[in-house]
């Protein structure tokens, strides 16, 4: 855990956002450091008054924290951090964290029903729902690649049920992703690759897609393979630090899919 947000900051897995609010909270703290004064708690994140905290405490201390945002200022990781500031910066990793699902979290505890429909019909779908809409599609024939992929018009925060369609004799990629999800199986006959372990199904069947693993869907049957996969994507593609959407798929997507 103490090592995530080194490999973030090395990786440059801040989106454009959060770097820019760190390295101006950073300069603060920097200045407040230099000056033997205080930064401003309001100013700044708490896992940062922290850092200030640590750096008063010694002179060692202070010059292992004017260190640490010198690297992270100059994107320079030449050198380690201490095994004090990796400690501290897992608070500013799980700052970065509240900070993406902090409104979601709030939603679950307010414990106030979040319906916003007008009429029954926007509540249920099915496979041949007008407002079925195409999330992303892929085809490659070099790689017998031929899916599509149509999300639900649920306004879903958390879950993220989508429909996939693959031909007969073709499969989609073999990908990997921050998301848990578990496939359910409608139409055709199939396999489902989980890293070393390999499964038929067909309709009724369920598969588990843990975090993580890498997986695909091959269809061997003679008719469309369609089944309903339900992910976290909600919740993980928020909290995941960086950009998401490079981990799970092969093509280019726009940041709202």
């Amino acid at each position: 855990m103490k090592h995530l947000f080194r490999k973030i900051a090395v990786s440059q897995r801040f989106s454009e956002a959060e770097l820019s609010a760190l390295a101006h909270e950073l300069e603060l703290l920097k200045g407040a450091i230099h000056e033997n004064g205080s930064v401003n708690p309001m100013a700044v994140r708490p896992s940062l008054c922290a850092l200030q905290l640590y750096a008063n405490s010694g002179s060692q201390q202070r010059e292992e924290v004017l260190a640490f945002i010198h690297s992270i200022e100059n994107e320079d990781f030449s050198s380690p951090w201490s095994d004090a500031i990796m400690q501290l910066s897992v608070n500013i990793f799980a700052d970065l964290q509240i900070g993406r699902v902090g409104s979601l979290l709030e939603k679950i505890n307010d414990q106030k029903s979040l319906t916003n429909a007008q009429v029954s019909d926007e509540l249920i779908s099915s496979l041949t729902d007008k407002r079925l809409s195409g999330l992303y599609d892929n085809k490659v024939d070099e790689l017998n690649i031929d899916f599509t992929v149509q999300i639900l018009p649920f306004p879903l925060e958390v879950l993220d049920p989508r429909i996939v369609r693959i031909p007969p004799g073709k499969a989609n990629e073999l990908h990997r992703h921050a998301h848990e999800t578990v496939f359910i199986f409608i139409e055709g006959e199939g396999k489902v690759v989980v890293d070393q372990f390999e499964n038929s199904v067909k309709p009724g069947d369920f598969a588990f897609i843990p975090r993580w693993c890498n997986h695909q869907s091959i269809n061997t049957g003679n008719s469309d393979l369609v089944f309903l996969a339900v992910a976290d994507f909600g919740l993980t593609g928020k909290s995941f630090v960086g950009n998401y959407l490079k981990t799970a798929r092969m093509k280019t997507q726009s940041p709202n899919q």
